[in-house]
């Protein structure tokens, strides 16, 4: 009978050479050296401090284009001509006359006084004559 080693023989582990001077450098060797030196000036607080140079001279570029823009704006409606004024007053005036005049045709206005009947009252009689009207329609068709 073969026993479980016989049948899986060992696998063979490889060891590594020793270090020789040809192939690595010593241990002592890397420790000592020296790495070069991280420009951080260079690399991180110029770029920084020219970007945020460049956003002040467009805060400051945009400050003055917005004051110039409302000073603009302002000379241009103290100067409107007062014709102008007067026709946009006019205008308004009829458009307040208007909505005076839909409110007192559908009974709405408050400033608006009937002397007899409202349009609601009209509106309501006119339902009701043509209300009877249909029942008069269907009592003769039926007979009743």
């Amino acid at each position: 009978m073969e026993t479980l080693a016989s049948q899986n023989p060992t696998p063979r582990i490889e060891t590594q050479p020793p270090l020789n001077s040809n192939n690595k450098r010593a241990i002592s060797e890397v420790i000592s050296e020296t790495s070069p030196t991280f420009d951080h000036r260079g690399n991180i607080v110029e770029p920084f401090d020219n970007e945020a140079k460049r956003d002040l001279e467009f805060q400051e570029k945009l400050s003055t284009m917005l004051i110039e823009l409302m000073l603009e704006f302002h000379a241009w409606s103290i100067s409107r001509p007062s014709q102008e004024t007067d026709r946009a007053a006019d205008i308004l005036e009829k458009e307040i006359n208007a909505l005076i005049e839909t409110e007192k045709e559908q009974g709405m206005s408050s400033t608006f006084q009937t002397p007899s009947m409202t349009i609601i009252e009209k509106t309501r009689r006119r339902l009701s004559e043509f209300v009877d009207r249909i029942k008069l329609a269907l009592a003769a068709l039926t007979g009743l």
